[in-house]
């Protein structure tokens, strides 16, 4: 289970705003005052709202739909609450957490708990005004809440969530008595968690499962990159003070765990955060017999990485992650290191906007710059990067920290196949960056500077060797389509690929039943009606099987000269460039191939395609605008191939995946 959307009205500086959030990480970036912060706060008030108002019913209610018994949220007569009794947010004033410090604002919060199992979701929204110095906390929409369900989703009610708040530790206190198990709680909910270090590291240390501490003091070592040793050195049944002191190797003395870098009591904290739920101290019988003590919970790190360093904050991430089964991870930061170290998908950036929905960066689009772009093409990450001070060299750096740089002929190819590449099955967590080269005749005349240049450039791997090439085949035939990439790949040590068809716009045509369901799918969301699906899909049909006439009467003697010096340039001139010799003298098969027998090839080939009606391998941008658009000649619609055709991707789900494109999952 996981909070799968989260809804913030008139708490603190935020006026409406909803987070679609991950079931794993989410990573709050932004600029000071954009309301990190104010989301881990709003988060956990919620929690605190829940906590407070869960009851069990003592009677009946059937008008709202619950029995004697079951767990409510109310009743009415239990909703006010003292100031000074609300320990989820720091404000000195009672106004303080209203939008604009009004209390006329009334703040509501609410939660969608998505159940992974079960496909249920469930929305609670707690409303908090104001009464005098009390606030007052209510479920809305109490008598229509589906309270069968809430008594269903959760599993362990009264206290199905856990939640475990933790701010950054500057210093921890040179002493340290011991403390109760509601003490420690407490510390932790008011972010004092500094305070109660070591009594937490004392209750990990004596826990009876020795593999689980064992696995806590490797996950530790392996984040910081030493070997840590824990070690406690008092009785809680003898000892006033806890004391725990650490070495870094067998060869270190003990110390006092204050002296310990700041860093590395960093990264002890947030472990303690998923390694040692109080609930589970205080309900030891349950864990041993392998029980799960809370439905999930929701582990709030506030700014965490002050003091990481860049390495340790990927390696942290990494351990985070393994433990987000059954933790739903929120983090705030603006450390450009851990920014960058993070997946895409984990990253919601914040702009100080009060009304915004937000969703990770990894659905947002790249974005088109102009026309006629050429050079690395912008990351997602750049907003968030650029928001946190000017950055020198940033797209490069990107490229330096990418998983692969993807070389692309023009800038609508970054836009396009950035959005096919969320389709990988499974979700990947790669980073991918472009580089928009500007045709293939610029392309092949620059690759090898490419080469010479990505070659000298490292991290971790060179930026060569993290490099791909995908073009058009354009007039290329499919064999020698083939030989272009092997040879790039052999020569240039360049994995390269390219579509069957003449060029991306044309793939959709290689599938007429998926494009036919795709285009009744664009039609439907450009006029919100439902259209007659077998008219269009006929239609479909019958303008595809006409490119067969339209293709016959271009077969002019013009039209075969013209795509003969096309592939004379393309084999012989640029090729040479590239491979120091011409492509079809590379292969024993074309090595003497005369001019007149190679314009035979091509007309051969050309009318192979129109009389096996392969259509999508000659179909150029202009013919694809043509035949949808005689496609929706009935409907009070215009298609144009440069605004429209990213919409159409947009579209693209696993059921209407082309083959053509399966090469992207090899990326």
């Amino acid at each position: 289970m996981y909070i799968q959307r989260f809804n913030i009205i008139n708490f603190k500086s935020f006026k409406n705003i909803t987070l679609h959030l991950n079931a794993d990480v989410n990573i709050l970036t932004g600029k000071n005052n954009t309301g990190k912060t104010t989301i881990l706060e709003a988060l956990s008030l919620w929690h605190e709202c829940f906590s407070k108002l869960i009851n069990k019913a003592k009677r009946s209610e059937k008008k709202v739909g619950y029995n004697a018994g079951d767990w409510v949220l109310g009743p009415s007569y239990n909703r006010y609450f003292p100031f000074d009794e609300i320990n989820s947010v720091r404000s000195p004033y009672f106004e303080d957490i209203f939008h604009r410090r009004n209390r006329k604002n009334k703040i509501e919060l609410s939660a969608t708990i998505y159940n992974k199992e079960t496909k249920e979701e469930l929305e609670i929204r707690f409303q908090i005004d104001s009464s005098g110095q009390n606030y007052k906390i209510a479920l809305l929409n109490y008598n229509e809440f589906d309270f069968i369900k809430f008594n269903s989703i959760f599993k362990r009610l009264p206290n199905p969530i856990g939640k475990y708040y933790a701010s950054p530790v500057a210093v921890i206190l040179q002493k340290e008595n011991f403390a109760t198990n509601p003490q420690i709680a407490d510390a932790i909910l008011n972010r004092e968690s500094a305070k109660i270090l070591r009594n937490r590291l004392y209750k990990l240390l004596s826990f009876p499962d020795v593999n689980y501490k064992n696995q806590f003091l490797q996950d530790l070592s392996f984040i910081v990159g030493q070997d840590i040793q824990l070690i406690s050195r008092s009785d809680i049944k003898k000892d006033k003070q806890v004391i725990i002191n650490f070495k870094i190797g067998v060869q270190d003395i003990e110390k006092d765990i204050a002296l310990v870098g700041s860093g590395t009591l960093q990264i002890i904290e947030l472990l303690l955060n998923v390694y040692q739920p109080d609930e589970i101290l205080n309900n030891l019988n349950l864990y041993t017999q392998g029980e799960i003590i809370k439905d999930f919970n929701i582990l709030l790190l506030d700014e965490p990485d002050s003091h990481i360093h860049r390495d340790i904050q990927q390696r942290l991430i990494n351990v985070l992650v393994r433990f987000s089964k059954n933790n739903q991870i929120f983090i705030s930061t603006h450390n450009e290191a851990l920014i960058r170290s993070s997946p895409y998908n984990h990253l919601f950036h914040l702009d100080g906007k009060n009304i915004a929905e937000i969703k990770s960066i990894d659905k947002e689009e790249v974005e088109k710059i102009s026309p006629h772009f050429k050079g690395i093409y912008p990351s997602q990450i750049n907003p968030i990067i650029r928001s946190l001070g000017s950055v020198s060299g940033l797209d490069f750096v990107n490229a330096m920290e990418s998983d692969k740089l993807i070389f692309v002929e023009g800038e609508d190819d970054a836009v396009i196949i950035n959005l096919l590449l969320k389709h990988k099955t499974p979700p990947t967590n790669k980073k991918y960056m472009f580089w928009v080269l500007g045709g293939i005749s610029s392309a092949l005349e620059q690759i090898n500077s490419y080469k010479t240049v990505f070659s000298t450039i490292k991290n971790a791997k060179t930026l060569w060797e993290k490099s791909v090439f995908i073009f058009d085949k354009d007039d290329l035939s499919l064999e020698h389509k083939e030989m272009f990439c092997d040879n790039l790949h052999e020569k240039l040590e360049l994995k390269s690929y390219s579509w069957n068809s003449y060029t991306f716009e044309s793939t959709i045509f290689s599938d007429i039943e998926k494009f036919a369901t795709l285009l009744i799918k664009w039609i439907s969301s450009k006029t919100g009606e439902q259209v007659d699906i077998e008219e269009v899909r006929q239609n479909v049909y019958n303008e595809y099987n006409n490119q067969k006439v339209v293709f016959e009467q271009m077969f002019t003697d013009k039209y075969f000269e013209n795509a003969y010096f096309r592939y004379k340039d393309l084999l012989f001139k640029k090729s040479e460039k590239v491979f120091d010799k011409e492509l079809l003298k590379l292969s024993a098969s074309y090595s003497k191939l005369t001019e007149p027998q190679l314009m035979n090839y091509i007309q051969k080939n050309t009318k192979a395609i129109v009389d096996t009606a392969q259509f999508y391998q000659l179909m150029k941008k202009d013919h694809v605008e043509i035949l949808i658009n005689n496609v929706l000649k009935n409907i009070e619609l215009t298609f144009s191939v440069e605004t429209d055709f990213i919409e159409l991707i947009k579209l693209v789900d696993k059921s209407l995946w082309f083959d053509e494109w399966n090469f992207l999952f090899n990326l």
